[in-house]
């Protein structure tokens, strides 16, 4: 789909036709909004480019200070709301290197800036880069792939100080394949390691169940991270049809959590 463009830029010359593109709405963690969107175009034996977007939104944050910590001392220093939004934007090209094995990637252009009542609007960017690679067999459909994301220079908000902030480098492998072939469908797992910078492993795992090629089932867990036993299982459905010349691909998913709010998220992709 559109979304490898973001993901993994290896697997974009498996989008089938002349390209596609995604749409994503997540509604996030702590009232946050994360809003993707991706569009490739396949170029047959010269490979695919693509292009994508991703946007993190805070909602409104109480400004306090240290004299003015609660609401109402907020509301008599005149204090407000400030928000923070965070930017990732660039193109991405891949290319086959044999009929199994593929690399791709991208360079992203990335920003984070707040602003608000708070008179202290500010913004840095940066530029990130991200690669990817993809191995398939005719076994089973089985796949491994790789990546590397989010590798640039450290921001810095205060010019006059030693204060950096680290873009979240990530390194992901995976494998995925189709074990059984049933009557009316075909089912998936797969399971993937991913490291985030000075964090610990991640392991997640996810099994799919497609039924006709119509409708599908999923669901999926992590495990291993300091977080594992808030965040609860996952679960989502899919529905891909024909509409004319073009195929349309809607997706849903549910994450439960204890502590936090649950995660939503939406999404619609057009083959085209």
């Amino acid at each position: 789909c559109a979304f490898s463009a973001l993901i993994n830029q290896a697997a974009m010359v498996f989008i089938p036709g002349k390209g596609a593109v995604g749409v994503s709405y997540s509604k996030y963690l702590a009232d946050m909004t994360l809003f993707s969107g991706a569009v490739v175009w396949n170029l047959g034996d010269n490979g695919a480019i693509g292009f994508g977007y991703h946007s993190l939104l805070s909602g409104d944050i109480p400004f306090t200070t240290s004299t003015a910590p609660t609401s109402g001392l907020r509301t008599a220093a005149g204090l407000g709301n400030y928000s923070v939004t965070d930017l990732a934007i660039g193109p991405s090209y891949a290319r086959r290197l044999t009929d199994a094995f593929s690399v791709g990637g991208s360079v992203k252009y990335v920003s984070e800036g707040t602003s608000g009542a708070t008179g202290i609007d500010e913004s840095i960017t940066t530029i990130a880069f991200d690669a990817g690679t993809i191995y398939t067999t005719d076994w089973h459909k089985f796949r491994i792939g790789a990546s590397f994301q989010n590798f640039g220079p450290d921001m810095q908000f205060i010019t006059d100080s030693n204060i950096k902030q680290t873009l979240p480098t990530t390194f992901r492998i995976g494998f995925a394949g189709e074990p059984a072939t049933l009557p009316m469908g075909s089912v998936m797992v797969s399971a993937e390691i991913w490291k985030l910078r000075e964090f610990d492993s991640v392991l997640n795992l996810g099994v799919e169940y497609w039924v006709n090629e119509f409708v599908a089932a999923r669901v999926g867990w992590k495990a291993g991270y300091s977080g594992a036993e808030d965040e609860g299982i996952s679960a989502g459905a899919g529905f891909k049809f024909d509409q004319g010349n073009l195929g349309i691909a809607l997706d849903y998913a549910f994450t439960q959590f204890t502590l936090l709010d649950n995660i939503h998220r939406l999404s619609v992709g057009v083959g085209f």
